[in-house]
């Protein structure tokens, strides 16, 4: 268990477990909104040595939530990813994207991610276990989070990964100007609507 500020354990916080049920909880009442839009942005920045691509997901939702009242960290969130709504706002390599040479969604048309294990880091931070499963590879990373707006309930986390550990596309070489570096910036923002 990991500790907070002051020594104690984080999760034994009253401020912790408020922190970890706003989320938990919201993403619950996400859940029950079938059809919704998403709740926020799901963004990635992937480069070579020539440009920088910027591109997002529009289509992905939280599928299930669980939300554990007595211990927080136990809570678990379920996200379910449309691959073939990536944009990065160029026609052409969105088709390429979306072809098997990286996504391949004809054959894998959704990523999961399952997210646990939520643990305080800081007054304004949570990190969370996340379980990926994309392009029939599953692996599971820590990611952190910070509250940007109590008030507002915005929230936002990121994480960089080595798409080739999932295998999307061939991995980067320096003698080919246009290959794709290996890593990967994955960026979340969202709103978290109150519980209903």
């Amino acid at each position: 268990m990991s500790s907070g500020a002051r020594g104690g354990p984080a999760l034994g916080t009253r401020l912790g477990r408020r922190l970890l049920l706003l989320v938990a909880g919201a993403a619950l009442a996400v859940a029950g909104l079938a059809g919704a839009e998403p709740p926020g942005a799901i963004r990635f920045t992937a480069t070579n040595l020539v440009a920088t691509a910027e591109g997002e997901f529009h289509d992905w939702r939280i599928v299930q939530a669980t939300v554990d009242d007595a211990d927080p960290g136990r809570s678990g969130v379920e996200v379910e990813v449309a691959l073939a709504s990536l944009d990065t706002k160029n026609r052409s390599r969105d088709e390429h994207l979306r072809s098997e040479d990286f996504f391949d969604v004809a054959r894998f048309p959704t990523a999961r991610a399952i997210l646990e294990g939520f643990r305080l880091e800081g007054a304004d931070g949570f990190v969370a276990d996340v379980t990926l499963d994309l392009h029939g590879v599953s692996r599971t990373f820590p990611m952190r989070f910070r509250i940007v707006d109590r008030e507002a309930r915005r929230i936002s986390g990121k994480v960089t990964l080595d798409r080739t550990q999932w295998g999307i596309g061939e991995p980067y070489t320096r003698w080919v100007p246009l290959s794709i570096r290996n890593e990967v910036e994955l960026r979340v923002e969202t709103t978290v609507p109150p519980s209903r």
